[in-house]
C-alpha cells in the first residue's frame, strides 16, 4: 500500500486472518497502534515502548471481534505519543498529513486512523477516545466519529491513558458502515426515536454565530421536537473542562509514571510537561474534580431521563495550521476540550458527523443516554446534514 499521508506505522506486513463472510465483509480496517495485533509490535507512539514491545502473539479482543465479523486488517496506524494530545503530531514518527487540507493539523490522537479513512486507504478507522481523540480528528477530516458509551466495548490488550475516560472508538466516511460496526460489536438495538433534541445555549454561544445558526437550522429540519435550555448543567463549561483536565492529568501520570521515571528523555517535551503537571496535583484538587464529575453526571442523567438527545458542535473553532506556533495549538486544544469533555465526564455516547453543503468542514454532534449509541445513528440519518 502506498501511504503518502504517513497514516500507518512502517511495520513489516504480517498475516492477520479474518472471516470470509460477515457483517463487515469487504471493509478494510485500520487499527490505532495502541491495540495489540498478533504479528505486530505496539508502540503507542513512543520509540522506547516500541523497542520494548516485541512482536505480539495475540490480538486485542475488540480487534478480533471485527476480524471475525469479516473486516480485513490493513495496518496499524500512527498516534500522538502515548495518545496524549489532540493535535496529531508525533516527534518520533511524524505528523500524518490531513488529506482534505495538508496545511492543517490532522487532529489526534487517533490521527493515523482518521487520515487512513479520509484518504480512502481504509473504510473503518479504529481509534481511542479519552478527551476527544476520535471525535476531533473525525471532525477535522470530514468523517463520522463515534465515542461509545463508556465501558460498553472490550478494552483488553489496549494501552491505557486515563482509564475512567478511555474508550475505543471508530471513524467512517458515512453512516452505513458505522451502523454496521455498532451492530458487529454488540451495541443494543435502538428503541423508538428520542422524544426531543435539546439545544444547550451556553454550548452554542462559544462558537461562531453563523455556524451555530446553520446547525440549529439543520436540527429543525428533522421534524423532531426541539427544546432549548440555558445551559447543559449547573457548572460552566470552564469549570467542567478544568475538572476533566485535572482527572485526565492525574490518571495519565499514573498510567505512564513507570515510563517517565525510567526514560524521561524518551518522551516529547510537551507530553512530559503534561505528565509532570499530573504528578504535582494534590489529592484535594483531584477529589474536587471527581465531585464535579459526579454531580454533572447526575444532572445529565436527569436530562436523559426525559429521553432526550443533546445537540452540540464538535469543535469550538477552526483547526490551526500544522506550522502554527505552539500557542495557537494550545488555544485550539483548550477551546475544544470545553465541548469534548461533556461526554467524557458523563460517560455518554457521542456521534460526530459533518453537515452537508459545508464542504464537510463543519462537524455536528449528538450525545445520548447510556447505551443509546445506535439511536444516535438513526437520528443522524433523519437530520438533513449528511
Amino acid at each position: 500500500m502506498q501511504d503518502r499521508w504517513n497514516a500507518f506505522m512502517p511495520y513489516p506486513d504480517a498475516n492477520v486472518g479474518h472471516a470470509a463472510t460477515g457483517p463487515l465483509s469487504g471493509l478494510r480496517l485500520a487499527v490505532k497502534d495502541l491495540f495489540d495485533v498478533a504479528g505486530y509490535p505496539t508502540a503507542a507512539g513512543n520509540a522506547v515502548l516500541l523497542a520494548a514491545s516485541g512482536i505480539k502473539t495475540s490480538t486485542a479482543p475488540l480487534v478480533q471481534t471485527l476480524l471475525d465479523a469479516g473486516a480485513r486488517f490493513v495496518g496499524k496506524t500512527n498516534t500522538d505519543e502515548l495518545a496524549y494530545s489532540l493535535l496529531g503530531g508525533n516527534l518520533h514518527f511524524g505528523m500524518p498529513k490531513n488529506p482534505r487540507d495538508p496545511d492543517l493539523i490532522p487532529g489526534g490522537s487517533s490521527s493515523g486512523s482518521a487520515v487512513a479513512v479520509a484518504a480512502g486507504l481504509a473504510d473503518l478507522g479504529l481509534g481511542t477516545d479519552t478527551s476527544g481523540s476520535v471525535r476531533l480528528p473525525a471532525a477535522i477530516n470530514g468523517l463520522i466519529g463515534w465515542r461509545p458509551t463508556h465501558g460498553s466495548l472490550d478494552i483488553g490488550a489496549l494501552r491505557p491513558l486515563a482509564p475512567s475516560f478511555d474508550v475505543p472508538g471508530f471513524m467512517t466516511r458515512s453512516l452505513e458502515p458505522m451502523a454496521a460496526v455498532m451492530s458487529a460489536v454488540g451495541m443494543p438495538e435502538a428503541d423508538d426515536r428520542p422524544s426531543s433534541i435539546l439545544i444547550p445555549e451556553d454550548v452554542f454561544e462559544i462558537i461562531d454565530d453563523a455556524i451555530a445558526d446553520e446547525m440549529i437550522a439543520g436540527l429543525r429540519s428533522a421534524a423532531m421536537p426541539i427544546r432549548e435550555a440555558g445551559s447543559i448543567g449547573s457548572f460552566s463549561l470552564d469549570e467542567l473542562a478544568l475538572a476533566f483536565v485535572t482527572i485526565l492529568q492525574k490518571e495519565a501520570w499514573e498510567s505512564n509514571r513507570a515510563l517517565f521515571e525510567r526514560s524521561p528523555q524518551a518522551i516529547s517535551p510537551d507530553i512530559a510537561a503534561r505528565l509532570l503537571a499530573g504528578s504535582r496535583l494534590c489529592e484535594e484538587e483531584v477529589h474536587e474534580a471527581r465531585r464535579v464529575r459526579e454531580h454533572f453526571s447526575r444532572e445529565i442523567d436527569r436530562l436523559f431521563g426525559e429521553d432526550a438527545i443533546v445537540a452540540v458542535p464538535t469543535l469550538a473553532m477552526r483547526p490551526p495550521r500544522r506550522d502554527a506556533p505552539p500557542e495557537s495549538h494550545a488555544t485550539f486544544r483548550s477551546a475544544c476540550i470545553k465541548l469534548l469533555c461533556l461526554s467524557g465526564l458523563s460517560g455518554r455516547p457521542q456521534l460526530a458527523f459533518p453537515i452537508a453543503g459545508s464542504d464537510r468542514r463543519i462537524s455536528f454532534s449528538l450525545i445520548g443516554g447510556r447505551s443509546t449509541d445506535r439511536a444516535l445513528v438513526n437520528v443522524a440519518k433523519r437530520l438533513r446534514f449528511e
